[in-house]
């Protein structure tokens, strides 16, 4: 209990009446001070989820991407095929052909989220890694449409029956579409080529290891060539190189980011 001695003076009549009245300093006048104590961790505790959910998209679009592509590969001809030959495929593998379709759009709406926790605040690497992200960033927006573009029309000629005459004029016209073309290349200078650019950036400001970067490497050339196996060694090179990055934008959430630059943890007096 606290004392609080009261004091009211009375000049007219020249007395001072002490009283004394008691607070009781556990009551809720200490809450806020718990709260205020709470607040922080909980604010940590965000921030953890928060920085995991998008490390968990930065792994999961990779992967899916890379594995609606194999998809695509196993229901493709082998070679150069026509329109008429892939379409007469996909009639024979409608399930595959939209199961790859779906994983591409979803590989998109991951890995937009994902590479923008990549962003850098200032530091070594800080601009190559930004303009990587940029890059794989609009990259993620133009494949969802080459996803639609790509998928979705053949599904229709297998099922409106168009006969090879009009599947060859149609596949003709669309590759010198204006639109189609802008996606195409969109998609390409920000998926293959961001992609380079961004893994230089954060092997320069220290957050992923070089065999990351090779794996990138792997990881573009494999999706620029033709076949079954090289997409599936692109799945194995697509893990090994976002999963290091991922891992970085989990540390950041727990406070145990790498500082570009410097030569340990923050936190940590340990060196690198």
């Amino acid at each position: 209990m606290v004392q609080i001695v009261g004091r009211w003076r009375r000049g007219h009549i020249g007395f001072t009446d002490d009283r004394t009245t008691s607070v009781d300093a556990s009551e809720p006048a200490s809450v806020p001070m718990r709260q205020e104590a709470v607040r922080p961790h909980a604010a940590a505790m965000t921030t953890t989820i928060r920085a995991r959910l998008v490390a968990l998209l930065l792994v999961i679009g990779p992967l899916a991407f890379t594995f609606g592509d194999l998809l695509r590969r196993i229901v493709e001809p082998d070679g150069s095929p026509k329109a008429s030959a892939i379409t007469a495929a996909v009639n024979d593998h409608t399930g595959l052909w939209l199961l790859a379709g779906l994983l591409s759009i979803v590989a998109a709406f991951c890995i937009v989220p994902g590479v923008l926790a990549l962003i850098p605040r200032d530091g070594r690497g800080s601009v190559l890694t930004t303009i990587g992200v940029a890059m794989v960033t609009i990259g993620g927006v133009a494949s969802a449409g080459h996803a639609v573009a790509f998928y979705a029309p053949y599904a229709l000629y297998a099922r409106a029956n168009t006969s090879a005459d009009a599947l060859t004029a149609l596949d003709d016209a669309s590759e010198s579409y204006p639109l189609l073309v802008a996606l195409i290349v969109l998609f390409i200078a920000g998926m293959m080529l961001g992609t380079i650019v961004l893994f230089l950036g954060l092997r320069r400001a220290r957050r992923v290891p070089i065999w990351s970067v090779l794996a990138a490497v792997v990881f573009v050339a494999c999706g620029s060539t033709g076949g079954v196996l090289p997409g599936i060694i692109g799945i194995v090179a697509a893990l090994a190189a976002f999963g290091p990055a991922a891992a970085s934008v989990g540390e950041i959430g727990r406070g145990r980011v790498r500082e570009p630059g410097v030569g340990r943890v923050a936190g940590h007096p340990e060196r690198a």
